[in-house]
């Protein structure tokens, strides 16, 4: 006889990360609910999961009475990062929008059927006073813990993308680790952490066979070279990293992610050189410097081709909820390791 399936609560759902880390998975599970209040992140959660129940709601809305008929085993969630990151005002359990996360700690002693919780968020979380109630109720309520700190480059994949991670269960303790420590290595054993060697590159992550109109959409304008080259983070195809991508990509040059130089055939040293003799940077054209796309962003933030936005998501938005979102591969072998005996 066939094991139930999984049941999964999906909280701050944006744009599916967690719900395509857990069918990535080798856990058999299904979102039973989603809840998200950003317009634009949900359009592209329903345009990929169409069967959903995907609710546009704010999750101080959710009470225990109801959360509890969906009988959830799991709660996956990606609470919101402003509160802590580096470039806000770090207002952390003052801020706002900490008030659904802290309305969810009220209810989840409530909860009767939820076992499991994974959580993200940026580092600088471990270090929150929202963190120390988080922690503080989790053990109230029986809860074994082990915190992460890890980069999809943990697992060869080509992009800088540093993340804090909670896995809690109340079956058993982890195998691995212990509470009072961040682990920043997966755990010795887990053959599954490693990608095939062909991956460690971002050429197998770029758009192929693009158009010149295609490519023209993508390109650096001369302004921008002239502004900023010297600060942009310039990647080939061979390199075998990248930098983060934010929110801000396009938007900002410094510190958003990497760009590409899309001809490879040129030196790009030299191109430089004769740039910083004559500051005329039309020297560069011939680099086809560009930036990544919102796919090859997907790509190496391990969505799968099936992953579509909505036509009328113009690229500012997909960047925009693309640096708002999660790596799924790197999420997928943490769910994995909530089931590890």
């Amino acid at each position: 006889m066939a094991q139930p399936k999984i049941r999964i609560l999906e909280l701050y759902s944006g744009i599916g990360g967690m719900h395509y880390a857990a069918e990535r998975s080798d856990i058999e599970s299904e979102v039973v609910f989603s809840v998200d209040i950003n317009t634009s992140a949900n359009e592209v959660y329903r345009h990929n999961f169409p069967d959903t129940n995907q609710q546009s709601r704010n999750i101080e809305s959710l009470k225990s009475r109801e959360i509890n008929k969906l009988k959830p085993d799991v709660i996956m969630m990606s609470p919101p990062c402003q509160p802590f990151t580096r470039v806000g005002l770090k207002l952390d359990v003052e801020d706002a929008r900490c008030s659904s996360f802290l309305h969810l700690l009220q209810e989840l002693p409530h909860l009767e059927t939820v076992n499991y919780i994974l959580m993200e968020n940026v580092v600088g979380f471990e270090a929150s006073a929202m963190r120390m109630e988080f922690v503080k109720t989790l053990k109230s309520c029986g809860f074994y813990r082990r915190e992460f700190i890890v980069s999809p480059e943990a697992f060869d994949i080509p992009n800088s993308r540093n993340r804090y991670y909670l896995l809690a269960r109340k079956a058993s303790d982890f195998h691995f680790g212990n509470e009072d420590d961040i682990v920043t290595q997966f755990p010795s054993g887990n053959d599954s952490s490693m990608l095939l060697s062909k991956e460690k590159s971002l050429e197998p992550y770029l758009e192929t066979h693009m158009t010149d109109e295609e490519l023209d959409t993508f390109l650096l304008s001369e302004k921008t070279m002239l502004k900023y080259l010297r600060i942009l983070d310039v990647r080939r195809k061979s390199d075998t990293s990248s930098c983060c991508f934010t929110k801000a990509y396009t938007h900002y040059a410094e510190g958003t992610g990497s760009v590409l130089q899309h001809n490879c055939l040129e030196d790009f040293h030299q191109k430089f050189t004769e740039f910083e003799i004559s500051q005329d940077p039309s020297t560069l054209r011939s680099l086809q410097l560009r930036y990544f796309t919102p796919r090859e962003v997907a790509n190496l933030m391990g969505f799968p081709a099936s992953f579509k936005f909505p036509p009328t998501t113009t690229n500012k938005t997909r960047y925009r909820l693309l640096g708002n979102s999660l790596n799924v591969f790197v999420v997928s072998k943490l769910f994995n390791l909530l089931w590890e005996d």
